[in-house]
């Protein structure tokens, strides 16, 4: 549902790797782009929960997306002028573009990372976490959020033939707040991060609390 469409012998190294989230199974899984004989392939690593990372959320891009047959992203920064819904559609007359969201993430072992999802009800708990940036930033001028994902939760969904659908969507809150990360503006990342080991458990910390750089970047 998510996954990035890989071209035949096409590029692929120079794009912000993602993060995907699967709204049916609740998993988090990094993608890295990775060369093999020539031809750019895509590696899945799943991410252990409880995840923390920094997320550019003053950054954040909502607006249309769709991952049939390329990638195609229509967004704009929250808050500016949103792009026309494109007309395309797919062999059964829907619509391929949904309304979605963009944004930036990421920790010391991550590296910089993207996650986006078009899910209505990860969206929604996307907003509900939008909010606590918004409730945070003015007590913190030049941080970023630091949110905890501690889990997924099981939603239900009423369809209009009155059968329901299930889904998991994200369990995650803005716990601190830490200094910009050069990452975000530039700075070069490893290629290809390393395994991730399940981080320990740790104590939630205050939501409107202040935390090192070392805590989330090791740079």
């Amino acid at each position: 549902m998510f996954d990035y469409q890989s071209e035949s012998g096409g590029g692929g190294g120079d794009r912000t790797p993602i993060i995907k989230f699967s709204a049916q199974s609740g998993d988090f899984i990094a993608v890295n782009r990775v060369q093999v004989e020539g031809k750019w392939m895509s590696e899945e690593q799943e991410l252990t929960l409880p995840l923390r990372v920094a997320m550019d959320m003053a950054d954040m891009e909502v607006g249309y997306m769709a991952f049939q047959p390329m990638p195609d992203f229509r967004m704009a920064k929250v808050g500016e002028p949103m792009p026309q819904k494109p007309d395309e559609v797919d062999d059964q007359g829907k619509p391929l573009h949904k309304w979605g969201f963009r944004v930036r993430l990421g920790n010391s072992e991550t590296g910089l990372r993207e996650i986006s999802s078009a899910s209505k009800n990860v969206y929604e708990r996307m907003k509900a976490l939008f909010s606590e940036y918004e409730a945070g930033k003015a007590a913190n001028p030049g941080k970023v959020p630091v949110v905890d994902i501690v889990g997924t939760e099981r939603v239900q969904q009423q369809l209009n033939n009155g059968q329901t659908q299930t889904w998991r969507v994200p369990q995650w809150s803005v716990t601190a707040w830490v200094d910009r990360p050069a990452l975000f503006d530039g700075a070069p990342a490893a290629p290809t991060p390393p395994p991730l080991d399940a981080p320990a458990p740790a104590p939630a910390a205050p939501p409107a609390a202040n935390v090192q750089d070392d805590d989330i970047f090791k740079l």
